[in-house]
Formats: C-alpha cells, structure tokens, sequence
C-alpha cells in the first residue's frame, strides 16, 4: 500500500478527482437547470407579441381620452403549445375599461382577456397615465392660403377661394378652446399662370402655430387661386443714341404704333409711365423705317407690341461749284459803252450748300446776274451784282461786286 501511494500513477488519480470535484462545485447551477428541463420542462416556452392593439372602452360621444398607447407588446410564458397558439392566433383581447372614470388625470391598467389562464402574462406597458376632457365639436372657418412665389413672373393672384368654407373641429374642451388659425395650404411645385385648384389638408394651430391634437371633418378641401395678368397702356418713347454721319442732317423722328400695352404685376405697372425705343443715329446714313425691339424689367412679363417702327427722315449736304456765270449790265444810256475790268471776261463762279438731291438739280440757267447801270457817267464804277438764283439751297458768288468801266460811244465816223 505504501508503494501504491507513493507511485506516480496514484498522484495521477488523486489530481483527476480533485478536478472533477472542482467543476461541479462551479458549474452546480447549471447542472441542477439542465437535469430539471430533461426531467420534464423542456416543453415551456416564453414569446413577447409585439404591437397588440389597444381597446379603449368609454363614453366616445362625450368624452376624449389622451395617453393611451395604440398598442402594447405582451409578453407570455408557458407551454411551447399554448404560447405558440396565442402568438399566431392573437386571440385574446388586451384593453382598458373607463366607463366608471370621470373627468381628470388617471392612472389605470391595461387588462387582458379570453388567454389561456395557463399562460404567464407580462404587458408593456402595464399601467398608463390618462386625461380625460369633456369632448366638444366646434365649426371653424377656414382661411385659405398659398405661396405667391409659385406665381410666374408678372401674374398676380386675384382671388383665393376654399371648399367646403368651414371644417368640424372635434376634441377636449380644452383642445378646441386653444384653436386660433384653421388653415389649407394650397402646395404646388410647378409655375402657374392660370387658375388653379388642387386637394390641400386643413390645419388646426394654435396662437403659436402649434398644430393642436383634433379631429378635422372633412380633413381634405379644395383651395382654388384665381391668376390674373395686369396690364395697362403707356406712350413709346424714341430714346436717340449716338449722332448721325457728318453731312447728314436729322429732317424727323417718329415711331408706330405710339401706344404699347405691358402686363405684369400691379406695383411695377404703377411705375411705369413709358416705354423707350432706342434708336442708334450713327448707323443712319439715310431715310430709314427701323424695328425697334421694346424691353421689359423685371416684374413685367408682356408687351404688345413686342417691337416698334421708327421712321427716320434726314437729309444730306453736299457742296458743289458752277463756274462761268455771266453777268449782265442793264439799263446803260445808249451814247455810253462798258468794259468789264474785273472779274476777268465778266463771270463768277458759285459755291452751293444744300440736300443732295436740290444741288444736283442746280444748272448755270438757274441763276441771273444783272448789273445795274442806268444813270452812271463815264469813268470807273464798282457796281454790285444784282443776283437772283435757288431758294432750296445755299449759294455764294464768288464777287459780289463788278469793276466797270464806262466810255462814250466814238461817233466821229
């Protein structure tokens, strides 16, 4: 026995025991849990039902409750069977009776029935805090709106229009009390130009635009806004730009129609007093009858016409001579004779001014140069030409004065 004990084989076993008792000791618990469930309970089962509707049993024409929950979530523990039963059938009913509750802030439990009373029933929530207010129904009006920033540019909106007018507001005495604005916004992505009427959802807000916890009857109006286009006659207006041609002179300016129509919103039109037709003279070198394109600013959105006529009448001046115009004495005494001194061979020239056309007209035949004679004794005499010529243009004589001499006739022959 003594050599058993000392060998190494003994030490081997010992240790082994040791080990064994020591996993025991610690895993003791879940042994014992695990012996129990072969024994016999290996067949129980725990599921949480998620969402179970909330029945609410009261006095709905009279009363309104706040705080309860639409669903809760039940939790059930028990034979796989019967809890696998009631999750698929959903059978049972989970609720809350205030019948025998009157007005004011409650605490109350949430029942269930018709489950299986072999069932282990665990709810969330199990109680709730409620309030319950006298229930009142109330007619509001509604006031329609919209965003003018849908509106194209130019078109205002002439009227705003809803129905049905009024909506049947249902809630706590308290709730209804606190209702300041009933609105339907009429909600659009798209520019319009035209009437409009579209589905918009009614509102119920408070003085701070809290939106307040009530039934709306009906829920859903129709908001129509009615588009309009302004518009209103001004004077065109020609607005010169630049100078004309030299040579080139400006005879009238007008443009047709002298009236345009413009449209668009009714601030801008009341600011407008005329429309300007620019016209650039540097590029009129002759009678013209332009198109004028006319322009708009910003809140306009039309103008009949879109362009104008602008006629432009001018004339051009053109300088040109006429050399070798005779001058002609009169009225010398029939003893007397002259001789042209100056200028040389009795003509002058004449320097023209005027429209191209009238001076391309002008001939030598045009014009009469006479000098004056009668009552002149001989000797030298610086007489002044007595000239008649165009009165469409302007002309200077190259001299306006003759040197003449004058002799007596030899009668000796």
């Amino acid at each position: 026995m003594d050599k058993f004990m000392e060998s190494r084989w003994f030490m081997r076993i010992v240790g082994l025991l040791l080990a064994f008792i020591l996993y025991l000791s610690v895993n003791f618990d879940d042994i014992q849990k695990t012996a129990n469930n072969s024994n016999g309970n290996s067949q129980n089962a725990i599921e949480t039902i998620q969402d179970v509707p909330l029945e609410v049993f009261y006095d709905s024409e009279n009363l309104e409750v706040s705080g309860l929950p639409d669903t809760v979530n039940v939790t059930v523990e028990g034979s796989k069977a019967i809890v696998q039963q009631a999750k698929t059938l959903k059978d049972f009913q989970v609720y809350v009776d205030l019948n025998d509750i009157g007005i004011g802030e409650h605490q109350v439990e949430i029942l269930t029935q018709n489950i299986s009373d072999k069932l282990e029933v665990k709810l969330d929530p199990d109680f709730v805090n409620i309030s319950v207010r006298e229930k009142v129904t109330e007619e509001f009006t509604i006031e329609p709106k919209f965003n003018d920033s849908i509106l194209s540019n130019g078109y205002e909106a002439e009227g705003l229009a809803v129905d049905p007018q009024t909506v049947k507001v249902t809630g706590s005495k308290d709730e209804v009390d606190r209702v300041a604005y009933v609105i339907a916004t009429l909600d659009l992505e798209e520019e319009i130009n035209e009437n409009v009427t579209r589905e918009a959802r009614v509102q119920v807000l408070d003085r701070e635009y809290n939106k307040l916890d009530v039934k709306i009857d009906p829920e859903m109006v129709d908001v129509t806004v009615s588009v309009v286009n302004p518009s209103k006659s001004v004077p065109v207006t020609i607005k010169q730009k630049g100078s004309l041609p030299k040579g080139t002179t400006l005879e009238s300016i007008s443009v047709e129609p002298k009236e345009a129509t413009i449209f668009g919103r009714q601030d801008v039109l009341d600011k407008v007093e005329e429309l300007l037709a620019e016209v650039d003279l540097s590029k009129i070198k002759k009678d013209s009858t332009i198109t004028v394109p006319l322009s708009l600013q910003e809140g306009l959105n039309k103008v009949a016409p879109e362009a104008v006529k602008v006629k432009v009448d001018v004339s051009t001046t053109e300088e040109k001579n006429l050399s070798g115009l005779e001058v002609t004495p009169e009225g010398l005494a029939d003893d007397y004779e002259y001789t042209i001194v100056t200028p040389e061979g009795g003509v002058v020239d004449v320097a023209m001014k005027g429209q191209n056309e009238e001076v391309n007209k002008v001939t030598k035949e045009d014009f009469s140069l006479a000098l004056d004679l009668s009552g002149l004794e001989p000797g030298e005499h610086e007489v002044e030409i007595d000239a008649d010529g165009p009165d469409n243009i302007e002309w200077t004589l190259s001299h306006k004065t003759v040197k003449i001499e004058i002799k007596e006739k030899n009668t000796s022959a």
